[in-house]
């Protein structure tokens, strides 16, 4: 047993400098390059009248410079450069869940809501959660019958079935012979722990490094960085089935409010300063302006800076299935107008008249764009930030839990009508179940990362227009 468990660590070795070079001096590189370019975006951005997202501006362009680059050159040739970009947008989308949570963290620091608005914004959230669901499906599904591209959809279920049977009957043959192999060898199974675990190791060291720092300076982003980590890698342990109830996002960020709220019991810190500065304000966008932020960069600051690298990430998903947006871009385009006409001149005023505050009113315009769009969106409208981020990620997840069976079991929609699910999720759901649609349903997945990310620029260029700001803001008495 000790020869195989020596011999499984030597053969770990060379995977292990494989990984660490790739996800620890590629990735951070590629990362920081994409950085840079996102802040040249973005000062670029701030010399102009409009208020639009670096990430989002990217995404875009990345979409359309690999398109161009492809048709102008061919596909070969463009997967040279899609090569290089997998190394940091790949990483970005995997680990986009956790980018999520710094919103929750901050979720102590909100303002209270008394219990009557609390219920009212559950009832509003809802039943608009369920009818923008219902109606955008139906309403994509309508516009596919139209234009007679719904046919494709038909054809795929039927063929989807033979495989299926074929498949079942394939299993049920190998079935027998499977039980046969050999069990895995030993050192196959100590080289696979060292490789699983191994990221475990290096952020264990960076926590075990940052408790003196946090405790000598009073510095707290290498601890808190390193324990949201750790938190939520241990999260993806939870089996897959358990994992649809109880989700990474939520069960880790409850678990880093109690691990901060330890360690300022320890240091003697009053804990809503600990989470204050969690959270300063000062990300890669704002790193050199001391001025206006004079705190240092909080381990959130650091996550919000991931997602916008995540967010530009989706980019490759929407190249990889271009045909079929542009195949299918007349049945996606008239829900994201009128979603859009919905959320902006319907929701405020809708919610202001059922007893909700103004800045709350105004935070749900936001609630299905995601946050690197949202945020603008709701402080160009003067609504509540916080609203809008908790009520976006709880769409997106709730959209991984429950989304396809409101879909498929509740409005009938068909499995292989991805259009209707990608743009479903996309306006409703934002980037969280964009991510849960990349794996599950590809193609579905870039109908809703194109969904959202029309829907939102549509969002960001309405705000951006003063006298229809000034309207939405008198709908709900300002």
């Amino acid at each position: 047993m000790l020869v195989e468990t020596l011999n499984g660590l030597k053969a770990s070795g060379r995977p292990v400098l494989v990984h660490m070079w790739r996800k620890y001096v590629l990735v951070p590189f590629g990362t920081l390059l994409m950085m840079l370019l996102l802040y040249g975006i973005n000062e670029i951005i701030k010399r102009t009248t409009i208020n639009f997202p670096a990430s989002v501006c990217l995404m875009l362009l990345m979409y359309g410079g690999l398109s161009l680059n492809s048709w102008l050159f061919g596909e070969h040739r463009t997967d040279v450069f899609l090569k290089y970009i997998e190394i940091p947008c790949g990483f970005a989308l995997r680990w986009m869940n956790l980018y999520f949570t710094p919103p929750f963290v901050t979720l102590v620091l909100s303002d209270k809501v008394n219990v009557a608005e609390a219920f009212t914004i559950m009832a509003v959230f809802v039943v608009g959660y369920i009818f923008t669901f219902g109606f955008m499906a139906y309403f994509t599904w309508g516009l596919q019958l139209l234009l007679g591209t719904y046919k494709d959809h038909v054809e795929a279920d039927e063929k989807d079935e033979e495989c299926r049977i074929s498949e079942s009957n394939h299993n049920n043959s190998e079935q027998s012979s499977s039980t046969d192999k050999e069990e895995v060898a030993w050192e196959v199974k100590v080289r696979d722990f060292v490789l699983e675990w191994i990221d475990f190791f290096v952020y264990g060291l960076v926590f075990v490094a940052g408790l003196p720092v946090y405790f000598a300076t009073g510095y707290e982003m290498p601890v808190q960085l390193a324990a949201a980590v750790l938190l939520f890698r241990a999260c993806l342990l939870i089996p897959a089935k358990l994992r649809r109830v109880l989700h990474p996002i939520l069960i880790s960020f409850s678990l880093c409010l109690l691990v901060y709220y330890i360690l300022s019991l320890i240091k003697g810190q009053n804990y809503f300063t600990c989470i204050r500065h969690y959270k300063t304000g000062r990300t890669y966008l704002t790193l050199f302006d001391s001025e206006a932020y004079r705190e240092w960069p909080g381990a959130g600051d650091f996550l919000i800076s991931l997602m916008d690298i995540s967010i530009v990430s989706l980019s490759l998903s929407m190249y990889k299935y271009r045909g079929d947006l542009k195949r299918h871009f007349a049945s996606v385009l008239p829900p994201i107008v009128v979603c859009a006409f919905m959320s902006f001149f319907i929701y405020p005023p809708l919610c202001y008249h059922l007893g909700i505050s103004s800045a709350r009113a105004l935070g749900f315009t936001g609630r299905s764009v995601t946050m690197a769009l949202g945020i603008p969106l709701v402080t160009a409208l003067g609504g509540s930030t916080q609203l809008m981020a908790v009520t976006t990620i709880i769409s997106g997840i709730l959209g991984v839990l429950v989304g396809d069976l409101i879909l498929f079991k509740v409005f009938r929609v068909r499995k292989h009508d991805f259009v209707s699910r990608g743009v479903s999720f996309g306006l409703n759901c934002g980037a969280v179940s964009t991510y849960y649609l990349t794996v599950v349903d590809p193609r579905a997945g870039a109908m809703s990362a194109l969904s959202f990310t029309f829907y939102g620029t549509l969002m960001i260029v309405l705000s951006a227009i003063h006298p229809l700001v000034r309207i939405v803001q008198k709908l709900v008495g300002w």
